[in-house]
């Protein structure tokens, strides 16, 4: 190495080589740099022109709110942005069109399990196509591909139109039926979406009330207790003066896309569904014309004496006389069975009340066009009770009533040929001991929507108003009633017969009563059938538990607890009105003693286990958030005032363009 380094012609090579080498590194290098230019510029255009698609889908979205009558194909107007900084000048431009179709829809995405054509429903859809491009400099060239870059990306999304199940709670008017305030209060922790078209009322009793997700109301919220910590009521945020939901009074999209069944009058007609996964067993009772009933009233004098015949040896007494007779109709049911099979994927509309519980398999929308009563759990097959059902892939149920829905207090059943009388929606508080806030009494797994149209409107809503559709519990003041006994009578001084009375309550007094007056009905014992399985001596007033894993929509807020001695409203005045809500007196009191059966006292009481100083239920509400990308079949879709309607984002697929898309 020295001895080339003595030589100048060794060095003349050396400096060569060392020149070359330089030239080949500054050459790597600028490369190197052009290369991460070109990508950093790269990579700038491409997230640039992701969140202008994202953009772009709400533009569209916004369009299609508000152009509801929007047919066939649109193309919005093209958008150009341009963003210069002293580093990059560039110019983005978005291509848009919108197709409206009316099509089948598989309701949910891709991954929720097997579903197959069955399981669809014809909507409204809008497919959002969007190209964005991007270009050198200000603005496009005027040639093809004058100054643009290789960026363009395009997107595709699906826009289908909302519906009720978005929403833990919708209510048309947040009113009681007694056109009372209702209230959100300490016990209340919503879990989902939450609307009313007027004034969400809220108190600080037992705490503040706490909605996790996103609530709206055209009206205010009101506080009843003062300022409250807007960050701590509503964390899941809080848009007051949204704009009104027009609030269906028929279920079209059911009626259109289901099963009608009609089995005779609708006034006259109950259907009984037991589902048991894909099937169901089913009863139809057709309700028989009146029969005329008299029922005579017996005693002495002016004096009511009944049974007519003495209890006790030695005391026999002739027959009483018959003081008056009352006469009445009274309707029975005629049962007969029905079975359904392939249920799965299937929507039912029956003309008439409807009955329903048991387990449901797939996706499956059951309605009435009268009342609909819930006779025991409503249950997913994939989903074990108490729990959440957001990993159920396959199993979602709608329950849809033009007028309201009930939780039934108890009925005959029909299944039963004894004629076996059931509280099957009663339970002790401890039943679910692992289950938070939950409690025996019913299981409702099902997004629910009770439509009946009463006739409010946004002058009268705050009137009472008892045929709006409500969720609500059937038999909210109870009181005892004298049951049927089997007694031995001495009916000559020497014989014995053993005898069942019945009715008793209607042959000691007027019946149908008078409102008022002195043959008005007692306040403390119930009035006849009032109680679904009249008469009944001591039933229950606290059942336990409504535990919902779905969604409610109404017309107004119903009841699911009274306090059995309403302040606001005279439901418990003394007056018996059943139509208005007036039931009676205080179900806390008891009427003396029966003066001619000893030891026979009517009461009222709680279920074993459950606690409470009122009647009905304590609330276990959980949103399935589930239905925030997949809908019930045949769900009413919800549509804002003025048309609008309100949409929901399906799938969006992000592809590279084909050079002449759009």
């Amino acid at each position: 190495m020295f001895s080339i380094l003595k030589k100048e012609k060794g060095n003349l090579s050396i400096v060569m080589l060392l020149a070359v080498i330089g030239m080949a590194s500054g050459l790597s290098m600028a490369g190197l740099v052009l290369r991460d230019y070109r990508g950093f510029f790269n990579q700038v255009e491409r997230i640039q022109t992701q969140m202008l698609l994202r953009g772009e889908t709400y533009r569209g979205q916004a369009f299609v709110t508000s152009n509801p009558f929007l047919t066939g194909r649109i193309d919005l107007p093209v958008r150009e942005i341009n963003i210069s900084t002293p580093r990059m000048n560039r110019t983005y431009r978005s291509t848009s069109r919108i197709v409206r179709a009316r099509e089948n829809v598989l309701i949910g995405d891709a991954d929720m399990g097997v579903m197959t054509a069955t399981q669809a429903t014809e909507m409204d859809t809008y497919k959002m196509m969007t190209l964005v491009e991007t270009s050198i400099g200000t603005g496009f060239g005027s040639h093809f591909d004058d100054n643009k870059t290789l960026v363009r990306r395009y997107g595709e999304l699906l826009l289908v139109q909302s519906s009720f199940s978005e929403f833990m709670y919708f209510s048309a008017f947040d009113i009681s039926p007694a056109g009372k305030n209702v209230y959100f209060y300490g016990e209340d922790l919503v879990t989902g979406k939450v609307h009313s078209n007027t004034d969400i009322n809220i108190k600080n009793l037992y705490g503040w009330p706490k909605f996790m997700n996103l609530v709206t109301t055209a009206g205010h919220v009101v506080s009843y207790s003062g300022g409250y910590n807007k960050d701590e009521v509503f964390p899941g945020g809080l848009i007051e003066e949204y704009d009104v939901y027009e609030f269906p009074s028929s279920a079209e999209a059911l009626r259109n896309g289901g099963n009608i069944l009609r089995y005779g009058t609708p006034d006259k007609t109950i259907l009984y569904v037991r589902s048991n996964g894909g099937t169901a067993n089913g009863m139809t009772g057709t309700i028989l014309s009146p029969q005329r009933k008299r029922v005579p009233v017996t005693g002495t004098g002016s004096t009511v004496v009944f049974p007519p015949y003495a209890l006790y040896p030695g005391q026999y007494a002739p027959p009483r006389d018959t003081l008056y007779t009352n006469v009445f109709s009274v309707s029975d049911t005629l049962w007969q069975p029905v079975s359904f099979t392939g249920t799965r994927g299937k929507g039912y509309l029956v003309e008439g009340s409807l009955w329903i519980e048991g387990t449901f398999s797939g996706f499956q929308t059951w309605g009435c066009s009268h009342d609909m009563y819930l006779l025991n759990d409503i249950k997913l097959s994939g989903t074990a009770l108490g729990q959440d059902p957001i990993s159920n892939r396959n199993d979602v149920v709608g329950l849809i009533s033009e007028q309201s829905i009930h939780i039934k207090y108890g009925y005959a059943d029909p299944f039963d040929t004894t004629g076996a009388r059931v509280h099957p929606n009663c339970g002790s508080d401890s039943e679910y001991p692992g289950v938070e806030g939950g409690g025996g009494g019913i299981m409702i797994y099902a997004a629910m929507i009770a439509l009946g149209d009463g006739g409010t409107n946004m002058s009268n809503y705050n009137m009472p108003n008892f045929k709006d559709g409500v969720f609500t519990f059937e038999y909210m003041h109870p009181h005892g009633s004298t049951p049927s006994i089997n007694w031995n009578y001495w009916i000559t001084p020497d014989s014995v017969a053993n005898i069942t009375y019945d009715w008793i309550d209607i042959h000691r007094r007027v019946y149908p009563a008078p409102k008022t007056g002195p043959t008005a009905w007692p306040p403390l014992i119930d009035l006849p059938w009032y109680n679904p399985i009249w008469p009944e001596q001591a039933p229950y007033k606290e059942r336990g538990t409504i535990n919902i894993y779905g969604a409610v929509a109404q017309r107004r807020r119903g009841f699911v607890h009274r306090s059995g001695n309403d302040g606001d409203y005279p439901s418990n005045d003394g007056i018996w009105d059943i139509e208005i809500d007036m039931c009676g007196g205080p179900i806390s009191q008891m009427p003396p003693p029966d003066p001619v059966f000893p030891g026979l006292q009517l009461f009222t009481r709680n279920w074993p286990g459950a606690t409470g100083s009122g009647s009905g239920y304590k609330k276990n509400y959980n949103f399935d958030h589930r239905f925030f990308t997949i809908q019930p079949l045949f769900y009413p879709e919800a549509r804002l005032q003025g048309g609008k309607l309100p949409m929901t984002h399906g799938n969006w697929k992000l592809m590279n363009p084909d050079q002449s898309v759009l």
